[in-house]
């Protein structure tokens, strides 16, 4: 086995670790400002569906120019969805506090937690929707609401296996450096590249579409 082949199943595994290593620190350095976090979000997503889909150029590159040319359109859509996490939030608390008052209350308490609820599964979907679609932002948000409606049993999974981890990561304080650790140098990464087997089944059929180039004779939009 030669392994300075780079066909060799290890040269692509040690070379596929490397660049989620990369892609997670290039996303950490990014959220710093916070409100950089959907742009951050998006980049990354564009790093690991090209991995999924077999593309090999720099990640570096790919990741700054994704983060680049998404910025405006993902910062716009995440502090959006961070205003109204925000104010959901606030409102699920105080319904909580005053629930037993009345009926009514237990209703809009209800309300307000379907409503967090398809807030998460939307998140879930536009940055990744951002980073292999161009559109407008209502369409890439309508698009983000169909897919996941569309495939519901790969919501639930992606929910799993996003939101998981995290919530095991902060209910063992004893593990959390080494926790950390692993988050700092490739979670991040990681659970985006496992996600994006999944999302890259799902977008597939509409990316070929976009890449089919017209017959001739076809008027172009």
């Amino acid at each position: 086995m030669n392994l300075l082949n780079e066909d060799n199943v290890v040269h692509i595994f040690l070379s596929r670790i490397g660049d989620l290593v990369v892609a997670n620190l290039l996303f950490i350095v990014c959220c710093i400002p916070i409100v950089t976090i959907g742009p951050a979000i998006t980049a990354l997503y564009h790093c690991t569906l090209r991995m999924v889909k077999g593309n090999d150029s720099s990640t570096s590159k790919t990741f700054f120019r994704a983060f680049k040319q998404n910025f405006l359109q993902s910062l716009v859509i995440w502090l959006g969805i961070l205003l109204a996490g925000v104010i959901l939030i606030l409102n699920l608390r105080f319904l909580i506090q005053t629930q037993g008052a009345s009926s009514y209350g237990k209703i809009l308490l209800y309300m307000s937690e379907a409503l967090m609820g398809l807030l998460v599964i939307v998140a879930l979907y536009i940055f990744p929707v951002i980073a292999a679609f161009t559109n407008t932002a209502g369409k890439l948000l309508k698009n983000a609401f169909l897919f996941a409606f569309m495939h519901f049993p790969s919501t639930l999974a992606i929910a799993v296996i996003t939101i998981l981890p995290m919530y095991m990561t902060y209910q063992d304080l004893e593990l959390m450096p080494l926790y950390a650790c692993c988050w700092f140098f490739f979670g991040f990464a990681l659970t985006a590249y496992i996600d994006s087997f999944l999302l890259y089944r799902i977008f597939r059929p509409y990316l070929e579409k976009e890449e089919t180039p017209p017959a001739k004779g076809t008027p172009q939009k």
